[in-house]
């Protein structure tokens, strides 16, 4: 793994109902799971993975779209994830989608400690490209100043006490700030609510409209 890949799309059981049909208001909902020998288990958006640990994403949409991922690595380094060359990225509602996409397939962590970045971009159509050789690629434009180098995850003790691993709160999903992203032709994201479980996420849009939405998903490491 170039760093650490990921990805979206429900989670298991907690996917199974409330499948929604077009035209009702859009859920997408993330389920991070954790390679464990030959199965898997499905762990919290705020768990703390060490170096070598496999993950994956799983992902549903409550309605029909199409999904970009790009990844932006600890160590500064962007990547686009999904769709891989070639591939289709339509997702249809109700149905649950592994990243990665192919059977079996896992992102390992790599070092550097700190956070990988994750990018999400929904959209009821594709997003233009600027040529057909340039991705569509989402990520957030550089800080002015590179973060401190000891910016570690580290175990949040309320948190870890409650779950009994290490978790920390920085990680999980959360909104992208308007003004802040690049590298595509439709940059202005709609607000979104993001509900956060311990097992599973929901990201719904907070006002109507057309826009893509656009969301990260920090993965904490060390």
């Amino acid at each position: 793994m170039r760093s650490l890949w990921l990805v979206v799309i429900t989670g298991a059981g907690a996917l199974s109902c409330c499948a929604q049909q077009p035209g009702q208001d859009l859920q997408m909902r993330i389920v991070l799971e954790q390679q464990t020998g030959s199965a898997f288990r499905v762990v919290s958006p705020q768990h703390v993975f060490k170096t070598g640990d496999m993950i994956r994403f799983r992902v549903r949409s409550s309605s029909d779209g199409f999904l970009y991922v790009s990844d932006r690595a600890a160590s500064g380094k962007y990547s686009e994830l999904f769709p891989a060359e070639g591939a289709d990225n339509r997702l249809e509602h109700g149905k649950d989608y592994r990243i990665p996409a192919a059977s079996r397939s896992w992102f390992r962590i790599e070092k550097p400690a700190g956070y990988e970045t994750i990018f999400f971009t929904f959209n009821s159509s594709p997003l233009l490209r600027r040529n057909e050789a340039a991705p569509t690629t989402i990520y957030v434009k550089p800080p002015p100043q590179a973060p401190p180098a000891e910016l570690i995850p580290r175990c949040d003790d309320a948190l870890f006490r409650a779950r009994g691993e290490c978790l920390d709160a920085n990680a999980g999903p959360s909104a992208v700030p308007a003004g802040t992203l690049a590298g595509s032709d439709a940059l202005t994201p709609r607000d979104v609510s993001i509900v956060q479980g311990p097992d599973v996420s929901v990201v719904t849009p907070a006002t109507p409209g057309d826009s893509p939405i656009i969301y990260e998903f920090r993965i904490a490491h060390r």
